[in-house]
């Protein structure tokens, strides 16, 4: 090759850098990390709204992006970004950053500590064991508790965990609720809200490479009740119920697909006591119309009776009313 040796190293710096700072995108959001040029990473999207996320540096700026057909040149313009997207990323951020405490490698899952002091902290903790790391939200959200920016549905917070066992579309939609509340796709904007759900998806994306790749959502009910949701990047769009988890204001397991299957079924096994009175009754009918619909034979007349026994044969689960 032709030229001088400081034309040359020149020439190999330029590709160098390119290279490095070459970022990807993924919907209307660009990664691009100890970015040259947020601007620049913005405009290799096009037009549009565009969010530019910098892990390293831990940090997201919005641009929206135009091309002057006359002047022939993009023009970006920075934007404000809605708090609760900020929210959201700095929660998959913290949560990676304690999965990664100890182990020194992973360093700079810490970097995002630098963060504005304005932002609210996060409660959240990484559970390795499971991927990923464990938020609870209570539909009254108790001194703050819940995800900072996630705000519980008005129409499901009257329900409970028997609720969501028995009711497919309830289960089904309260994921979708969950995943976009904790995205922080909740804004009145629709590109807003399909950004919110692709930083969340790179976000966990990143995360997933220091043991925090997804969210475990535990929901605590009025009633005292529990269930239990996860949030991946096989769909961020919705929470996926986590079957075998549901417990009543009591602690009983309740009935879902697991009752039916050979390797779980047996985890039914033992007595349950459902509490005096009609609740105590009507909780113990929820639980055999639930146990009904995957098969499994509840014996016994339930009218005015609050106790119950399963069994294992070793084949399949039987219970019966006491």
């Amino acid at each position: 090759m032709k030229g001088t040796p400081s034309t040359f190293s020149t020439m190999i710096l330029a590709i160098a850098l390119s290279h490095a700072s070459t970022p990807a995108i993924a919907g209307g959001v660009v990664e691009c990390n100890r970015c040259p040029s947020t601007a620049s990473a913005a405009i290799s999207r096009g037009n549009g709204l565009t969010v530019v996320v910098d892990f390293d540096s831990a940090q997201l700026v919005a641009y929206e992006v135009e091309y002057d057909r006359e002047l022939k040149r993009w023009r970006t313009m920075r934007t404000a970004i809605p708090g609760q997207i900020i929210s959201a990323f700095y929660r998959v951020l913290d949560a990676a950053s304690v999965a990664a405490a100890s182990t020194p490698s992973l360093a700079t899952a810490n970097r995002h500590q630098n963060r504005a002091k304005s932002e609210v902290p996060i409660r959240s903790k990484s559970d390795k064991s499971k991927g990923g790391f464990v938020v609870t939200i209570h539909p009254d959200n108790p001194q703050l508790s819940n995800p900072t920016g996630f705000k519980f549905p008005d129409a499901y917070k009257e329900l409970s965990a028997g609720d969501i066992v028995l009711s497919a579309t309830s289960r089904s939609r309260f994921g979708q609720y969950l995943a976009e509340g904790l995205a922080g796709a909740g804004t009145e904007s629709a590109a807003w809200n399909s950004i919110a759900l692709s930083v969340q998806e790179l976000a966990l994306s990143w995360a997933s490479k220091h043991g925090a790749g997804a969210i475990i959502v535990v929901v605590r009910w009025r009633d005292g009740s529990r269930t239990i949701y996860k949030v991946t990047t096989d769909n961020v769009a919705e929470a996926k119920y986590v079957e075998g988890e549901s417990r009543d204001a009591l602690g009983n397991k309740l009935p879902d697909a697991t009752i039916a299957a050979p390797s779980t079924a047996p985890s039914y096994v033992g007595n349950y006591y459902f509490g005096e009175g009609s609740s105590g009754s009507r909780d113990l009918d929820r639980w055999i119309n639930s146990a009904r619909m995957y098969g499994v034979p509840v014996t016994g007349e339930s009218r005015n009776r609050n106790r119950m026994q399963c069994s294992w044969n070793g084949e399949t689960i039987t219970c019966m009313v006491r």
